[in-house]
């Protein structure tokens, strides 16, 4: 058999991939960016982040049809929000003593839990979620075409969202707290400020991201039971790449394994699905906090 041949791409099929990956990137950052917040002020390695995403697609599949796209989108991400603010304080809380491995153990098998769930709710058979008629197909850009819900409207849209939760992480009483236990959460809790409850929010913000780069990746992806585990495993890849707990950290790492992925399409598929593991690779022998990670940040 022979090999598949690289392909040198023109300036346009450059161009698409790179709108194309800066897109994908976007979603990338809204799971990450909810995964590095737990796990850089918590600690907690979770597996289940990626079963987030995927109940945000598929509830967002759900609610489409009953209350409408927008509100569904809203919906989506505010109820996976509540679980996971349920789920921290019922299933993860009792093991925050113990060593990590149970946590990673837990939320895996709740991780396989919510696939199953899925799949007798929903069944194994993809799914999708078609855009609103009055949203425009395509919009024109310096002569190019660009579909405009996916390479326009949810960049636009996250970057707002990105913008939102840096204003929380930094302008607000809360968000000082959250980047102060990320440090030191011994030490937050000391000064007397409510550690489990702090836990609990956060988790349950994470959750939020997470389901809401589902509900808004509906329309683009095909929704099935399978989102769960080829999200998360590439999510942890971008939380090592950008720096565990840095919020810059997840932009970048999205971005860039984003971009690469999508132009590795382009130039030679078969690494496609090595990409991100290659750039961690290197960022590991390089700089194994991260890029923007902390020294010291789990001693």
């Amino acid at each position: 058999m022979r090999a598949s041949a690289i392909h040198i791409p023109g300036l346009a099929e450059l161009t698409d991939q790179l709108v194309n990956g800066i897109t994908l990137g976007m979603l990338y950052i809204l799971v990450a960016l909810g995964l590095n917040i737990i796990l850089g002020l918590m600690g907690v390695i979770n597996f289940s982040h990626g079963a987030f995403f995927m109940l945000g697609a598929y509830l967002m599949y759900q609610f489409n049809g009953t209350i409408g796209f927008w509100p569904a989108i809203l919906a989506s991400a505010v109820i996976v929000g509540v679980l996971g603010m349920a789920f921290e304080s019922t299933l993860i809380r009792p093991l925050y003593k113990r060593i990590p491995e149970y946590t990673l153990l837990l939320t895996f098998g709740t991780a396989l839990i919510f696939a199953q769930v899925v799949r007798k709710v929903w069944g194994d058979d993809a799914v999708r979620v078609d855009t609103p008629s009055y949203i425009p197909q395509s919009i024109d850009l310096g002569g190019l075409q660009f579909p405009f819900y996916k390479d326009v409207f949810l960049v636009l849209l996250t970057v707002v969202i990105l913008a939102g939760v840096w204003l929380l992480l930094n302008k607000t009483n809360i968000g000082i707290i959250i980047r102060a236990g990320t440090r030191d959460a011994e030490m937050v809790k000391i000064l007397g400020i409510n550690m489990p409850l702090m836990f609990t929010l956060v988790f349950g913000m994470g959750s939020l991201l997470a389901g809401l780069a589902g509900a808004l990746a509906a329309p683009i992806y095909s929704i099935q039971p399978n989102l769960a585990s080829q999200w998360i495993v590439l999510t942890f890849v971008i939380v090592i790449v950008g720096g565990i707990g840095s919020f810059w950290g997840a932009i970048v790492g999205g971005l860039l394994i984003g971009i690469l992925t999508s132009l590795m399409a382009l130039i030679w598929p078969p690494a496609v699905e090595m990409t991100g593991y290659i750039i961690m690779g290197i960022i590991l022998l390089v700089r194994p906090r991260g890029i923007f990670g902390v020294e010291g940040l789990f001693e």
